[in-house]
């Protein structure tokens, strides 16, 4: 037989109440932790800031730019246009599709604040001697020393979730 002794039971009881209170800490701990995730991932899945798509579409209005500069005569200033739409509307695309956790992002280019922005901004002035600007499909291109040059593009952000919606027009100046 084995020897028993008298506080072996409060022993084994106070090993187990241990044991218990081990097992609820971790239960509240992984609980704590999945409400963690969980508010990291409803963080990440809201609507993209606008200064992000903003400067994502300031990027593809750049590349878009520096694969048209150089490239043709003002008088071929329409052929630019498309060339530079070709270039820019996949990139447009691009960053819709990157932006649709939660809600989404529409770009499209706005032609009447392309215009009014030709008319108000063209660059001009002393020692500038460069020709008149013109918009074309939301595209403002000006006649530099014979050449067309993109100088803006005006692009309609909109941005939403399913609580909220976020309208802004931006004009691109390409450097």
């Amino acid at each position: 037989m084995s020897p028993r002794c008298s506080d072996c039971s409060q022993s084994d009881q106070r090993g187990q109440l241990v044991l218990v209170s081990g097992a609820v800490v971790v239960v509240a701990l992984f609980a704590l932790v999945l409400v963690h995730a969980q508010l990291a991932y409803v963080g990440a899945s809201t609507t993209p800031p606008v200064t992000d798509v903003a400067a994502s579409t300031e990027d593809a209005v750049e590349m878009a730019t520096a694969g048209v500069a150089g490239r043709y005569d003002w008088p071929a200033r329409r052929s630019a246009v498309t060339d530079f739409r070709s270039r820019l509307d996949p990139a447009l695309v691009r960053i819709e599709r990157a932006h649709t956790n939660g809600g989404g992002a529409s770009l499209t280019t706005n032609q009447s604040a392309a215009a009014g922005w030709a008319l108000r901004d063209c660059p001009r002035g002393t020692y500038r001697d460069f020709g008149p600007c013109v918009a074309d499909d939301g595209v403002v291109v000006q006649e530099r020393a014979g050449e067309t040059t993109v100088v803006a593009v005006a692009v309609d952000i909109a941005i939403g979730t399913p609580r909220s919606q976020t309208d802004l027009t931006l004009v691109v100046r390409p450097e």
